[in-house]
């Protein structure tokens, strides 16, 4: 075995490519800058009781320093919290040329070339059974974040839901200007994102609070609130730090 990856390496030095090292992609669901615990407070002041939040990612890229990306194909619908929990959530496993790279980017949402598929013959991650497609409205839900909240001394409630095609997110993490935001050495390196869950509920359409005593608010599957969620989780996203034991360097992200 030895001998194997003494002949692979010089290989490597010898064409000048790099050895592949394992690449995973994971989550942590934060609230500001604490840990998420199942609980998004309003801009308004009401807070939500998570009961559900399942969130397609797609299009996986790393991006070379000479600014063209490095694909990690695969399509990962996170389910979040429960079993899986809120911290270090797996999103994406797979092989990259071991270097550096001036960031990661990747989709909220479903390519759009699988997005109008017939769900009844898809399998998981797509599919009826996942429940993430909407049956009124061809195309799939890209974000499904549900809860409970308190509200005017009621309970009600509360269901996010982003899709369609023109919703569909791109997500730009690290200094694209800058060479080796992330380096994979050859053991391998974990990327790990941050999601604000905060973010989210932060700002309504145009300048008012997002309230849940207004309806348009609690039950959102289109229009211009879902339009607004997008716009939300599009500020939503960061690179985490990491311990240079993890394998990786993210030079300015703290």
């Amino acid at each position: 075995m030895r001998t194997l990856i003494r002949l692979t390496a010089l290989t490597a030095a010898l064409t000048g490519t790099s050895l592949a090292a394992p690449f995973a992609l994971n989550l942590n669901v934060m609230n500001g800058d604490q840990p998420f615990t199942g609980q998004v407070t309003t801009q308004a002041g009401q807070v939500i009781d998570t009961t559900l939040w399942q969130v397609y990612i797609s299009n996986v890229a790393l991006v070379k320093d000479d600014g063209t990306e490095l694909p990690v194909p695969g399509l990962t619908l996170l389910k979040l919290g429960g079993s899986a929990g809120w911290q270090n959530v797996p999103v994406l496993k797979g092989d990259v040329p071991a270097g550096t790279y001036r960031g990661v980017r990747f989709d909220v949402g479903v390519p759009r070339a699988l997005n109008h598929l017939d769900a009844s013959t898809q399998q998981a991650p797509l599919g009826l059974d996942v429940g993430m497609f909407w049956a009124w409205n061809p195309g799939y839900i890209f974000s499904r974040f549900e809860g409970r909240a308190q509200v005017g001394g009621q309970t009600r409630d509360v269901a996010l839901h982003v899709g369609a095609d023109t919703r569909r997110l791109t997500v730009s993490l690290g200094d694209v200007m800058k060479p080796g935001t992330i380096q994979v050495k050859d053991g391998g390196a974990p990327v790990t994102v941050n999601l604000n869950a905060a973010r989210m509920v932060a700002a309504g359409v145009g300048a008012e609070k997002f309230d849940l005593s207004d309806a348009k608010y609690t039950q959102v599957h289109g229009g211009p609130v879902a339009d607004q969620l997008y716009l939300n989780l599009g500020t939503a996203f960061s690179l985490a730090s990491a311990a240079p034991t993890a394998g990786m360097s993210m030079p300015g992200h703290k």
